[in-house]
């Protein structure tokens, strides 16, 4: 869940505001429907994640909540320790989250920006352009 609009790469707006009940047995409402990149790092090591299925949510503020049930649904390991917890996928540490004051915090890059994002895939598809023998853009796009 995230009230941050700018991290979603496609977002679906639905027709009316999808209620969510949280621990506290309070509701907030989403507003819609999405994918965000995510980048986690471990061991010094940064990858980047495409997360489907997250919510838009106004009343979030400037957090963004991860369900672990959702990460065990996809297919990754969830390890608590006393003050650490590692995801794993396929037995691969990739990444990290310290508990700070009762919650989980992830050891996370920055995530990029929708116009540094931009200028990156502006970047790689010149480069990829002039790798495929200055093939046609469009074709480089869809391939």
């Amino acid at each position: 869940m995230t009230a941050r609009k700018e991290l979603f790469i496609n977002y679906s707006l639905f027709c009316a505001p999808v209620p969510i009940g949280l621990g506290n047995n309070s509701i907030i409402k989403a507003f819609g429907l999405g994918s965000i990149r995510i980048s986690m790092t471990a061991n010094g090591v940064s990858r980047m994640f495409e997360l489907q299925d997250v919510y838009y949510i106004l009343d979030m503020g400037t957090n963004n909540l991860l369900s672990v049930i959702y990460m065990i649904r996809k297919d990754y390991t969830i390890n608590f320790g006393t003050n650490l917890c590692e995801i794993s996928k396929a037995g691969l540490v990739i990444g990290k989250a310290e508990n700070r004051k009762g919650l989980w915090v992830l050891d996370k890059d920055p995530i990029m920006l929708s116009s540094q994002a931009a200028y990156v895939a502006k970047v790689l598809l010149d480069v990829w352009h002039k790798q495929l023998g200055h093939a046609m853009t469009c074709s480089v796009q869809r391939l």
